[in-house]
């Protein structure tokens, strides 16, 4: 299927560039448009080629000079100019010909003063043609394991784990484990592009090469420095009937506690150690814990005295699995199956909250309690103990049936007055009820419970780290109302 209005945006932009192109004295050849790019030092050939799917792929350029322009980390696997990083995509900059040429010649002033102030991406892997072991390695803490022989052995979902271990006398076709070595480069400032680069950053007393010849070690690992920044590089190595040693990148993966956290947000160290409660680990709750653990809170009580239900689970963070499980647990091992390192600060208590006295040591030991029980006879009960002892508790709860959510800050930080009622938003359903349930069951759909689990969670985050989103909470609508009924 065409799209003519969408085919002619592109012919157009395509003749726009080429005739930018002209203007600036580049000539068409078969190898494609060919000119000369001066900047700040003088000036290079280079050939422009535009991909066919231009203009949402920028155009390759490529010196006609290859070995004139110095290798970097600036350069593609194929020696093309590397020009637009994978998160500069914005806006389809590089379609204007006179920006996208200005950007070629800062590329060569920049080149030529070595990078200054470049920033480290850590993308060695690029440099090498990808290996047909489809597996993903995955690799620990490698200071651990630095100029060490290691084991990569077969796991689950077509993933293979290092461990230490030496290599057999020699492997054995049949063998579903690789044998490697893990080697420090060191800082790296031009990136390796075969065996010989890497064997001269290696130490040469391990003797690595006679190891690959005799079919010891097949994977190498490959530890590096990028400025101040650590990266790692994971190949496979094999002698070639030539003499030479192929190099082919493996698809690997750091599996460390830093890598599992690198992106749970900018706040997740400030708010590791915060000890935080949740009291009602139903629906709400439990994606409270789900999201608060994800940010980097590695301390939870989860308090709740009910079970997982079968009608629980369509919008509980528990599955079919966790039906008869107190919910406290429940949640535990949902979060305890993400990471097993995230379930070992976690405190299930499977009594509800009904005494004072509990209540006001609860608050007294941790940095924040979060009602999520839609309870007012528990509600009420931590916001007076938190007054009386001049501490704040975070309650939130959906209302209508989905329409809206409701985040407290009870009482109010810095004297500010509370929420107001909030009207109904006119979400309404036919009622319905279920066996052993006294009331009808809410209709709130999942979606709306996850939505107003992180407008919780984004409030708990601000209180943790002393930049309260707003010091009396939030009110906010989830659901437009409901088509035929009055607001």
């Amino acid at each position: 299927m065409t799209n003519p209005d969408l085919d002619e945006q592109i012919a157009y932009s395509r003749q726009h560039f080429e005739e930018g192109l002209l203007r600036a004295g580049f000539v068409e050849t078969s190898a494609g448009w060919k000119g000369m790019i001066p900047y700040e030092g003088g000036a290079r050939e280079v050939l422009i080629d535009l991909p066919r799917r231009f203009p949402f792929k920028p155009p390759r350029v490529q010196p006609t000079d290859e070995e004139s322009v110095a290798w970097s980390w600036h350069r593609e696997l194929d020696g093309a100019l590397c020009l637009v990083a994978e998160d500069d995509h914005d806006g389809l900059w590089w379609a204007d010909p006179a920006a996208f040429l200005e950007h070629i010649a800062a590329w060569f002033t920049q080149s030529e003063a070595g990078w200054p102030d470049d920033r480290p991406d850590l993308d060695l892997e690029r440099y090498f043609h990808p290996s047909e072991d489809t597996r993903l390695f995955l690799y620990g803490e490698l200071s651990e394991f630095c100029n060490a022989f290691v084991r990569f052995r077969a796991a689950r979902n077509n993933t293979m784990t290092m461990t230490r271990g030496t290599s057999p006398a020699r492997i054995s076709p049949r063998m579903k484990d690789r044998f490697g070595y893990v080697a420090d480069l060191g800082k790296v400032d031009v990136p390796p592009r075969s065996w010989g680069d890497i064997a001269s950053l290696i130490d040469p007393s391990v003797d690595l090469e006679r190891r690959i010849r005799q079919y010891t070690v097949s994977v190498v690992v490959l530890s590096y420095l990028r400025g101040d920044h650590p990266g790692a590089l994971v190949v496979e190595v094999w002698p070639t009937t030539s003499g030479t040693i192929a190099v082919r990148r493996l698809h690997a993966s750091p599996n460390t506690e830093v890598a599992r956290a690198a992106r749970a947000g900018v706040l997740a160290p400030a708010i590791r150690n915060s000890k935080v409660a949740v009291v009602g680990t139903g629906a709400l709750g439990s994606f409270i814990a789900d999201m608060l653990i994800r940010a980097g809170v590695r301390h939870l009580t989860l308090i709740d005295g009910d079970v997982v239900m079968p009608g629980n689970v369509v919008r509980h963070v528990a599955g079919e699995d966790a039906i008869g499980m107190p919910k406290p647990d429940a949640v535990k091992a949902v979060l305890g199956r993400h990471d097993p390192a995230w379930a070992r600060d976690i405190v299930t208590v499977h009594e509800p909250l009904t005494s004072s006295a509990d209540a006001s040591e609860l608050i007294a030991d941790h940095d924040l309690v979060i009602d999520a029980t839609a309870d007012f006879a528990t509600t009420a009960l931590l916001h007076l103990s938190a007054s009386s002892m001049s501490a704040s508790i975070l309650s939130a709860v959906i209302l209508d049936e989905g329409a809206t959510c409701r985040v407290d800050v009870l009482p109010p930080l810095d004297d500010a007055p509370l929420l107001p009622p909030f009207p109904s938003a006119g979400q309404a359903s036919p009622s319905t009820y279920e066996a052993g349930c006294g009331s009808p069951i809410s209709a709130t759909p999942p979606y709306a419970v996850i939505e107003a689990a992180a407008v919780a969670t984004r409030h708990v985050i601000g209180i943790l780290t002393g930049k309260p989103v707003h010091p009396s909470g939030e009110i906010r609508a989830l659901l437009p109302p409901v088509e035929g009924v009055p607001d």
